[in-house]
């Protein structure tokens, strides 16, 4: 992460770093999103990984893109994006959740500005009222210090007038909660001034804390904007009250397969990894009684 980038993310509370994202990548992510969307009555594009999908799926098995495959899985430990998460979070980060946002069908969607100040959220915050304080933001002697972290991956180009992604820069900082007439807007000529909307290319990536007050302009432009938000935190930190369970996604790298290990306060630890490794075995054996109980011979 260059002098500059480190500059820009502490004094806005984002960046955008460009063509993170190779042609080929951008198909193959393009394809099987859309295969999803067309196949799929129930595709996966917005879980948070709070959801199962019938009462039959087995614990730790919310929907994921990494379901998905292909590019889906490179995107846990893209080599472009693994030295800002270094920086931003320690060595010892994890993948806490993930989901595709889509607009251009809705025009009418609202901005809902969510996050904001040291802890960010809180009683007031539209998205996160029980936030426990795991989305915040501090620099330290020459270190960041970041709860939760996002990367978004553009997969089409979006002009500052079409809408998509937009935050109110230096917000991350601010002592002081965003003030309730300025956290709504149903129309972009409603947005407030102080609102930055960013225009990205196709294969670029906006990498922000959630500690920053931001959130989706009501769509304008031609076509959609398809974005895929991977979201980071330190290893003894949680968003989301599912975790991954890399056994459900092939051909996994080490290091991809520790970045989904669940929270604690170890990392990727042997004293963890056995626990982990315990409930995975745990899991299978499940799934293959099940399976049992429901064949022909049962």
């Amino acid at each position: 992460m260059q002098d500059h980038e480190k500059y820009l993310f502490d004094l806005r509370g984002y960046i955008v770093v460009k063509n993170v994202l190779s042609s080929s990548q951008i198909a193959d992510l393009s394809a099987r999103l859309e295969e999803e969307r067309k196949t799929n009555p129930r595709p996966i594009l917005g879980s948070d990984r709070t959801i199962f999908r019938n009462e039959d799926d087995p614990a730790w098995s919310a929907p994921s893109l990494l379901e998905m495959g292909g590019s889906y899985l490179e995107l846990i430990d893209l080599p472009v994006i693994k030295p800002y998460l270094t920086t931003l979070l320690g060595n010892h980060f994890r993948l806490d959740h993930d989901y595709v946002k889509v607009d251009g069908a809705m025009k009418d969607r609202t901005l809902y500005l969510h996050g904001g100040g040291q802890g960010a959220g809180g009683p007031k915050d539209l998205v996160g009222p029980t936030d426990g304080g795991q989305c915040y933001y501090r620099y330290s002697n020459g270190k960041f210090y970041n709860g939760l972290v996002a990367v978004a991956f553009e997969l089409d180009t979006v002009k500052p007038s079409d809408g998509g992604f937009a935050c109110v820069p230096g917000s991350h900082k601010s002592n002081i909660g965003l003030p309730s007439e300025w956290r709504i807007a149903k129309t972009q000529a409603e947005m407030p001034e102080i609102v930055e909307r960013v225009a990205v290319s196709a294969g670029d990536a906006i990498i922000f804390t959630e500690a920053c007050s931001h959130g989706t302009v009501p769509w304008t432009g031609e076509g959609e904007r398809r974005t895929i938000f991977y979201k980071y935190c330190p290893h003894a930190i949680a968003w989301s009250p599912c975790y991954y369970n890399a056994d459900n996604y092939g051909g996994l790298t080490e290091a991809q397969r520790e970045i989904l290990l669940p929270p604690s306060a170890y990392g990727p630890h042997k004293a963890t990894r056995y626990i982990w490794e315990r409930a995975q075995a745990e899991q299978s054996e499940l799934r293959e009684l099940r399976a049992k109980k429901t064949g022909p011979d049962y």
